[in-house]
């Protein structure tokens, strides 16, 4: 029997759920090239397990969007909306971006419960749990880093990569999305054609 893979389905290099959100998109900036790892509201339940943000039951967000496929694939839909928003609102600075995700955050609010947590005397939103739940994660998401101080947000600095990540370095140098991806294969680049100059 093989032991299940530990690492993670998508990136988490972004430093902030929503920036990881974005990252599901790679090779962002070559059309030619792009992959889009959100293809279904499967693919969105499982992005929001991963990040330990769903309070919901799979099962049940499975079954619910087997019983109504078409509200399933609208809030696949709705999630991957807001998360252009959050890059074009972030990198392109769209007023219609911040729109979107302002109306998306109250709308989260609406459908959200707010509960007790004992022990910590706190207390925090819970998501519904219907098919709108993984959206609600991330309307708070993005609400949570848009109202944050984005003086660290930046961009790969690949020519295609295109993921984006909160730059905590100490310097605030950090120009790779990855030392070990795009950092690596950029120095062999530069390398190889200093070898034919």
């Amino acid at each position: 029997m093989t032991e299940p893979d530990a690492r993670p389905r998508f990136p988490e290099v972004g430093g902030h759920p929503a920036f990881d959100l974005v990252d599901t998109v790679h090779w962002r900036l070559d059309e030619s090239r792009a992959i889009e790892t959100l293809t279904s509201f499967a693919d969105v339940v499982a992005w929001c397990l991963q990040r330990g943000a769903l309070g919901a039951d799979p099962a049940d967000l499975e079954r619910l969007a087997r019983e109504d496929p078409a509200a399933a694939a609208r809030e696949h839909d709705a999630v991957v909306a807001l998360r252009e928003a959050v890059y074009e609102a972030v990198f392109e600075a769209s007023a219609s971006a911040v729109e979107l995700i302002a109306r998306e955050h109250v709308a989260a609010l609406s459908r959200s419960t707010l509960v007790a947590d004992a022990v910590s005397s706190t207390w925090s939103w819970r998501a519904p749990d219907d098919l709108s739940g993984p959206r609600t994660v991330v309307a708070f998401a993005a609400h949570d880093l848009l109202t944050s101080d984005l003086g660290a947000a930046r961009q790969c600095g690949d020519d295609a990569c295109g993921w984006v990540y909160l730059d905590t370095s100490p310097r605030h140098n950090r120009v790779w999305c990855t030392a070990a991806g795009c950092g690596n294969r950029n120095r062999v680049a530069r390398h190889q054609a200093r070898k034919k100059a």
